[in-house]
């Protein structure tokens, strides 16, 4: 994958929404909430739409924008805690605010636009990638909500100008109400719209709409007090690695450890599959393995562990503790490496956290942990040869706050016993700058590859 030259244009994932004033949002809530209920739950929805959206749009699908009836523009981004793009809505109902705001996005030279509200919370890069593919063989897209109206509106350039006042400026639609959907699909038959709809999805508007909001707030919760925790492990020829990884993963109370397998012609998958873990196939590649295996995984929580790599015994304590704060999409241990008693593995130790302390961000030897939800919808790993575990953290970066736990994971030091302390290090911080600088993974892979090949008897150097 080359990361050179110019970038073809995204469509627009616009996200419309209300900047949140007392008495002024969600006021058919106000009767079971009150002002001040409807008021705090309008401004919580819809950050943590927001945020389900922003992850989208890293994960390379679409371009975010914001479109706010009411606040400034730097008000709206302080509410949603992203640095968004924003801009103002325009219209006297709901369907002239989003034709202006698909025909801003497609001015702006998108190949397409897709339109959701701040109100549905199950709503996220599933969806939208639906969506997107959808548009190859139909001309608008629907995302039917449960209460007949639609949460998401999607549309290629090349049928806008039909779309548009079709199906948004029509003077007879009743916005609003239980008819939106209906008389929306009319609409585009009448004008020779093909369509295609989406899986329906409660948008939160109604007092019996609450147990859907409810319900992901309880999920929050657990995940904070007792996270439903999976470990995936990516293996190749491990065998005299993996027992020791699963059980200590085991250990730490996770409900299923998964080794996500390269190909391993030893006993890797025997050693796993006896020591309870389940072991998924995949093709050859950390990235590939690593996203395998979460494909796999049912637990509220992923932790991504190398087949040389030891957990903390709480280690579940400490990723409640981590996740629990504000803001925080990545979590991470200490690294420590081999035996403390070791004086070149007391200098490896200083080494790593140096690295750690001085580029601020989780490599995979420090078992980087994140909710499952926001792992989705950021589109896992990048399938990359190389610094998959860099690139990630970076997009995690980009989506909130990163977050060392207080405890360490500790990795074996067999790269820098076979290869050496300050070799090792300066060909990772090698990788790391020419990846700075915009060198093709093919080339940071091969530059790894050329110095740390390995010889007869060693294994690849790890990051």
């Amino acid at each position: 994958m080359s990361r050179s030259g110019s970038r073809a244009a995204l469509p627009h994932l616009v996200v419309m929404t209300r900047f949140p004033v007392r008495g002024g949002v969600k006021t058919r809530l106000e009767p079971a909430l009150g002002a001040d209920g409807a008021f705090e739950l309008h401004s919580e929805l819809a950050r943590y739409c927001v945020h389900r959206m922003h992850a989208t749009a890293l994960s390379g699908l679409a371009e975010l924008h914001v479109s706010a009836d009411g606040g400034s523009a730097a008000s709206v981004r302080r509410w949603l805690g992203h640095a968004v793009r924003v801009h103002p809505q325009f219209g006297a109902d709901l369907g002239a605010r989003l034709a202006y705001a698909a025909r801003a996005a497609l001015r702006d030279g998108a190949p397409a636009v897709v339109l959701v509200g701040s109100d549905t919370p199950d709503l996220g890069r599933e969806q939208v990638s639906a969506a997107l593919g959808l548009l190859a063989s139909s001309d608008v897209v629907l995302g039917p909500a449960t209460d007949g109206g639609y949460y998401l509106i999607a549309m290629n350039a090349s049928v806008a100008d039909r779309a548009v006042p079709a199906l948004l400026e029509l003077v007879t639609m009743p916005w609003g109400t239980s008819r939106v959907l209906d008389a929306t699909l009319e609409a585009a038959a009448a004008s020779g719209l093909s369509t295609a709809l989406l899986e329906p999805l409660s948008d939160v508007d109604r007092p019996e709409d609450l147990t859907v909001w409810e319900q992901i707030l309880a999920q929050e919760e657990q995940l904070r007090v007792q996270p439903r925790l999976s470990v995936v492990i990516p293996a190749l020829n491990e065998a005299a690695e993996i027992a020791s990884a699963v059980r200590g993963a085991h250990a730490t109370g996770a409900i299923e450890v998964i080794v996500a397998d390269g190909g391993s012609t030893d006993a890797t998958v025997d050693i796993a599959r006896k020591c309870g873990a389940m072991v998924v196939p995949s093709s050859r590649g950390r990235a590939r393995q690593l996203n395998a295996g979460a494909d796999h995984a049912s637990g509220d929580v992923l932790i991504f562990l190398h087949a040389d790599s030891r957990l903390p015994a709480d280690a579940l304590d400490h990723i409640g503790s981590a996740l629990r704060g504000s803001g925080v999409v990545l979590g991470s241990f200490r690294f420590r490496a081999g035996d403390p008693a070791r004086a070149l593995d007391r200098l490896i130790t200083s080494a790593g956290r140096l690295r750690q302390r001085v580029f601020k961000l989780p490599y995979g030897d420090m078992a980087p942990f994140l909710r499952h939800r926001d792992f989705d919808d950021l589109g896992g790993f990048l399938d990359v040869p190389v610094m998959e575990d860099y690139e990630f953290a970076l997009r995690c970066k980009r989506l909130g706050l990163l977050r060392t736990a207080g405890a360490d994971c500790v990795t074996s030091a067999r790269a820098w016993h076979d290869h050496g302390l300050i070799r090792v290090t300066l060909v990772n911080a090698r990788v790391i700058a020419g990846y700075r600088l915009g060198a093709s993974f093919e080339r940071l892979a091969r530059w790894r590859a050329g110095i740390l090949a390995p010889g007869p008897e060693k294994r690849p150097a790890r990051m």
